[in-house]
């Protein structure tokens, strides 16, 4: 396959990695189990309101620098895919401190369970796998 072909298959998987990272999020924790929540603080509601609307901001900055002439190159899409991977790695990095911290991946009675597992796991996975994909895909083979 040539490097062009490639690049387009990465652009297109980084591209739907970080729009679901951060519509996602958008489109659910507006609802009652987060935002909406009576027993969350007003500070809480801050913080999650400040970081979805960031990763909204966020979101034509990365497509531009992932599509434009000026960037869409390997290296831009690599940038993007790697600035994705770290903030899905705090995802795991939540989970796995969640015993010091006392956090859960969901409240009860507003679990997402998919074939028995927790659906913030599948979601995130899958978004970290298109990244991984994504700046794998985009490395240009040295003899080209």
């Amino acid at each position: 396959m040539v490097y062009a072909k490639k690049l387009m298959i990465a652009k297109v998987l980084v591209s739907a990695g970080i729009t679901m990272y951060t519509l996602l999020p958008f489109a659910v924790d507006f609802g009652t189990s987060h935002i909406g929540a009576e027993h969350w603080s007003p500070h809480a509601r801050f913080h999650l309101t400040w970081v979805l609307y960031g990763n909204l901001i966020a979101l034509p900055i990365m497509l531009f620098a992932i599509w434009s002439k000026l960037h869409g190159t390997g290296r831009s899409v690599r940038f993007v895919a790697f600035l994705g991977m770290a903030y899905t790695l705090g995802f795991y990095v939540a989970n796995a401190l969640s015993g010091k911290y006392g956090t859960a991946l969901h409240d009860d009675g507003h679990e997402h369970l998919v074939l028995g597992v927790d659906g913030n796991l599948i979601s995130t996975s899958v978004i970290f796998c298109l990244f991984l994909l994504g700046a794998i895909i985009s490395i240009r083979p040295k003899n080209t």
